[in-house]
């Protein structure tokens, strides 16, 4: 699609047996600063799920120039980063194109493609019934839309966005969605996932703070994304009402 000029490209992966004639969950997933949506796509696990059939999408980044990817300009102030508007288009192509159901629409992110769904989901939250991030930042408009569901899951140890930025996001998604400050224990157990909000409440927020510090060949490096987190995301978008 173009955007302000500029093509910007987007991966459709729709379910092997969609049909045109049922609604269909969408997620929207933004890839991080070094990787490409093309790259995401091949470790972020969110397709083929068990449970609600989705749509996924990835787009694609513009660069910096310094060649890294960017989801704003400099100088964008945090209620008007300039890919807000590349999720309103990817949204709008999306409906016109296939059958969806626009109460179930979700952001996924990691690093920062996390700290721009964070931010998204404050900027939209009207739109978007629900959250997940990994290892993303806190920096996000004043006012927000509306309430959202969220499941943040970040290293204490992530030497890349410190886990303080974790903490104040959820303070944040707290206020956004009216939830006490106590917690419980919660599914997936796997992450160390706390729920804020009632069991069964419209838009619970997942504290998920991981433990898992190296990757499959045994480097350190709490800033990934674990094997595993793309299922416990869509398992938790599936249980939302």
């Amino acid at each position: 699609m173009t955007l302000d000029g500029a093509a910007r490209g987007v991966i459709v992966a729709l379910p092997e047996d969609y049909r045109p004639d049922r609604p269909y969950n969408l997620v929207v997933a933004f890839h991080g600063r070094t990787n490409s949506n093309a790259e995401v796509r091949r470790y972020f696990g969110l397709e083929g799920q068990a449970g609600e059939p989705a749509i996924v999408v990835y787009p694609a980044s513009m660069k910096d120039s310094r060649g890294l990817n960017v989801w704003s300009d400099p100088g964008d102030p945090p209620d008007r980063l300039r890919d807000f508007r590349l999720f309103d288009a990817v949204l709008e192509t999306m409906a016109d194109a296939y059958c969806l159901d626009m109460g179930r629409v979700f952001v996924v992110g990691h690093s920062l493609g996390g700290s721009f769904a964070n931010s998204l989901a404050c900027a939209r939250g009207g739109v978007i019934r629900g959250l997940a991030s990994v290892g993303g930042g806190s920096v996000r408009p004043k006012d927000c839309g509306g309430p959202v569901a969220a499941m943040v899951l970040h290293n204490p140890r992530d030497e890349q966005v410190p886990v303080s930025e974790a903490l104040r996001l959820r303070r944040a998604l707290l206020a956004q969605d009216g939830l006490p400050t106590g917690s419980e224990p919660e599914e997936p157990h796997r992450f160390n996932c706390r729920r804020y909000g009632a069991e069964g409440a419209a838009n619970p927020v997942l504290w998920c703070p991981l433990a898992d510090d190296r990757t499959r060949n045994g480097r350190f490096y709490p800033h990934q994304w674990p094997q595993g987190v793309g299922p416990a995301i869509m398992a938790f978008f599936a249980r939302l009402e």
